[in-house]
């Protein structure tokens, strides 16, 4: 199955007009099996691949806070199919949809790759960035 690697967040906040822009760039290693069906099977999505933020929380229950989903989504194969396939997840929110906590608060990604003819799914986290919003 296709991996997710290099996955990273980055939150640039602006005080003055109290946004967050949100960006997860993340690469998708496909196997060599999955690069040749992708190759041969032109025009059919094989793959998906979806991002979310979470809130990290370790509060009452220990459940983290799902906070935002990402309105574009990915389809493997594109026009070009790679082994490898850099992908950006880019987003301007009011700071207060990542104010998830009294204080700090540590805000992740987590991209879900789903393999549209098995339905297996990979899913992987990114950094965590701590700061009050």
């Amino acid at each position: 199955m296709a991996t997710i690697t290099k996955r990273k967040l980055t939150l640039r906040h602006d005080h003055t007009k109290k946004t967050v822009q949100a960006v997860v760039t993340c690469d998708v290693n496909f196997t060599a099996l999955e690069l040749c069906q992708m190759k041969t099977c032109a025009g059919t999505r094989l793959f998906k691949l979806k991002c979310q933020l979470w809130g990290a929380d370790s509060g009452l229950t220990g459940a983290d806070d799902f906070l935002f989903t990402y309105s574009n989504v990915f389809f493997f194969p594109d026009p070009t199919p790679t082994a490898t396939e850099s992908r950006t997840f880019d987003v301007l929110l009011g700071e207060g949809v990542l104010d998830e906590d009294w204080g700090q608060d540590e805000v992740y990604g987590l991209l879900k790759l789903v393999n549209l003819s098995t339905l297996v799914e990979v899913k992987k986290k990114t950094n965590t960035v701590s700061h009050s919003f």
